[in-house]
């Protein structure tokens, strides 16, 4: 009550609302790789994008390819096209952290290039509490298994610490699926599991590579005659003249009219379209992080968080590098030994390419088997310990506990109403204790102790559906 000494007519404002729990963003990735170019300053930082232009401008786009040895180089660094793949599935605000120029990396990269030396890349992630993804897709291309495993763990270890994050991992492909899985399997490490999920095979992305006009004509259809005679044997004696001035006259160009006239000619050599296509479908190949990313987006934005990112079709890819048999997944999705599943991405006729898995790495694990439950588990704790910071300093006694008590379980109230948790009636889907001698003793309360106790009964995706089936007798 203020101490009034004037008389008069006064207005006070009651508060009637207990605090309430606000939900925190629960797909917001950060992706760690090459760029083109790097803002000036923010090497190994992440900076925040909002979209696709917003990205080019500040990180450049995809790597110009070249060709040596038949052997297409360039093509690994694709960050650019994951960003493509995670927009184009319903992605938003995300954070891009560069760790280098691709045109001055290409040789020798190792994993302390993603995580830094002194492992500062995730140290500066630490710093951003809205990150609640981590996925480096490149790196499957990059790196050699045992360099990314190396990465995968300290991906997994960046994000069980923080325990407010999700890694989402690529599986490097080595050719045959058996020793690909099983490498993916022993170099992710045993740690952190239940913090990330693995994604396989690579997907085909439907975007066009900018693959050099001079190094398709230098390395694959000229020699010192000229165009190469297996491309020209068809061609009459006029046309390989008009052939041979044209090329003299590219030749002869220079800057923005060279890039004119390749653009033009190009159709007219034979042989270019075939080993451009060649080159396009190899280039095109790419980890599917990204389109999972954007997935996980928008599953929460039009589901929940307790939805599984899964049964969803992948928008911008045309094909997968494996297709997947129903016999080749069971490997995958259940590993008895130490329960490493790997969610599978598959070819369904009529549906075309299609997320098809959503285990975490933990798969042996009742209780954190499923990512939709880790992730609805990460957003609960984040949003809960944000929302009662009030509570810091406030007089430990019944009032505040019943304040905290009814904040939070107004908040899984609605989640329960949303369909994020299991049961028939609220009491049945969570439950929220505080007090003395229920979770504190007299001895926490006099050591400034809060103690909460909150139950929770997340619904898990229905992963088999079984039906049974029986013969029904004739009845006369």
């Amino acid at each position: 009550m203020s101490n009034y000494k004037t008389p008069g007519v006064y207005v006070e404002e009651v508060s009637q609302f207990p605090p309430s729990v606000v939900g925190v963003a629960t797909a917001i990735p950060v992706f760690i790789g090459f760029t083109e170019k790097v803002p000036e300053g923010q090497a190994k930082k992440p900076v925040k994008v909002s979209s696709l232009v917003d990205f080019v401008d500040k990180f450049g786009e995809g790597a110009i390819l070249s060709i040596e040895d038949g052997e297409l180089k360039g093509a690994e660094f694709c960050l650019y096209d994951s960003i493509r793949l995670f927009y184009d599935n319903g992605g938003g605000t995300c954070y891009i952290c560069s760790v280098g120029q691709y045109n001055t990396n290409i040789g020798n990269v190792t994993a302390d290039n993603y995580k830094g030396k002194n492992n500062e890349v995730f140290t500066s992630l630490e710093k951003v509490d809205e990150i609640t993804l981590v996925l480096f897709p490149d790196a499957a291309l990059i790196l050699s298994a045992e360099q990314l495993g190396t990465l995968q763990q300290a991906a997994l270890k960046h994000c069980g610490e923080m325990k407010d994050r999700f890694a989402i991992l690529d599986v490097k492909e080595l050719g045959d699926l058996d020793e690909t899985i099983e490498t993916f399997r022993e170099n992710v490490g045993s740690q952190y599991l239940n913090y990330g999920a693995a994604y396989y095979p690579y997907v085909k992305s439907t975007y066009t590579k900018d693959i050099a006009f001079d190094e398709i004509l230098q390395k694959e259809l000229v020699d010192e005659e000229g165009i190469k005679a297996e491309y020209t044997q068809q061609l009459s004696p006029k046309d390989k003249v008009l052939l041979a001035e044209i090329l003299t006259k590219y030749e002869a160009a220079t800057g923005s009219d060279k890039k004119l006239i390749a653009k033009a000619i190009a159709v007219l050599i034979p042989g270019y379209s075939s080993i451009a296509a060649k080159y396009q479908a190899q280039a095109s190949f790419v980890p599917a992080s990204g389109a999972v990313a954007g997935i996980y987006c928008a599953t929460d934005s039009n589901k929940g968080v307790w939805q599984a990112p899964a049964n969803v079709g992948i928008a911008s890819v045309s094909d997968v590098k494996d297709r997947l048999s129903d016999a080749n997944q069971e490997n995958l999705n259940v590993d008895g030994t130490a329960g490493k599943s790997v969610n599978a991405i598959r070819f369904f006729n009529g549906k075309g390419i299609v997320l098809w898995g959503a285990r975490t790495l933990d798969g042996n694990s009742n209780e954190w088997r499923y990512v939709p439950v880790r992730r609805l588990f990460n957003y609960i704790e984040e949003s809960v310990q944000k929302s009662t910071n009030w509570a810091v300093f406030q007089p430990n006694d019944a009032n505040t506990w019943v304040k905290v008590q009814c904040q939070i379980e107004n908040f899984l109230s609605n989640l329960w109403r949303d369909g994020a948790l299991a049961g028939s009636t609220p009491d049945k889907a969570f439950y929220v204790k505080v007090g003395q001698d229920v979770t504190m003793t007299p001895q926490d309360i006099l050591e400034g102790k809060l103690i909460v106790e909150i139950g929770i009964a997340a619904v898990r995706p229905a992963e088999f559906i079984v039906l049974k089936f029986s013969h029904k007798l004739q009845e006369v």
